[in-house]
């Protein structure tokens, strides 16, 4: 068990894909036949369509840009856990606490727990990334989380690697 690679899952992006046509197609009719709903306010009705137009097309290109290329979304070796394999740069096991979990829900939440959350935050180069770091830390005490949700394995036997990992390379070094 060097390194574990954890790709997007085919299948809840295949759903992602069915689901988010749905509902562009609900906003097209929306938008197109604002007076079939019994609205006082069928502007309202057409800004609702257009505005779930808009959100669900962005879940289409998300879920065929999945479904055309795995995508690697999480590494884990000895060294520590990637979360963002884009960037080649994991957070090592000496300083990572460990981990706990939150229920948003019924999407149930990884949280990283690092010793040095100022350190990520301003490592961060994107102003996007930053901000949102910050919020994590605010919300949730660590800049790091992530759900199973959109990957290849279930939240148990992620949180189960995890750990024994952490268990491995941290405390067993």
């Amino acid at each position: 068990m060097e390194k574990i690679e954890i790709y997007t899952s085919k299948k809840k992006s295949f759903l992602l894909l069915i689901g988010s046509l749905l509902f562009v197609l609900g906003g097209i009719y929306m938008s197109l036949h604002p007076e079939n709903f019994h609205s006082r306010n069928p502007i309202f009705v057409r800004g609702v369509g257009i505005v779930s137009v808009l959100f669900f097309g962005l879940g289409i290109y998300v879920s065929l840009k999945q479904l055309i290329k795995n995508q690697l979304i999480l590494v884990i070796d000895k060294i520590g856990i990637n979360v963002n394999p884009k960037k080649s740069e994991s957070i090592e096991w000496k300083n990572i606490n460990g981990f706990s979990e939150i229920q948003i829900q019924s999407t149930r939440i990884v949280i990283v727990n690092i010793d040095n959350s100022d350190f990520w935050i301003e490592k961060e180069k994107s102003m996007i990334r930053k901000k949102l770091m910050k919020y994590n830390v605010n919300n949730y005490g660590s800049p790091f989380n992530f759900a199973a949700n959109s990957m290849q394995i279930n939240h148990d036997d992620l949180l189960k690697i995890l750990n024994a990992n952490l268990s491995k390379y941290k405390y067993n070094a």
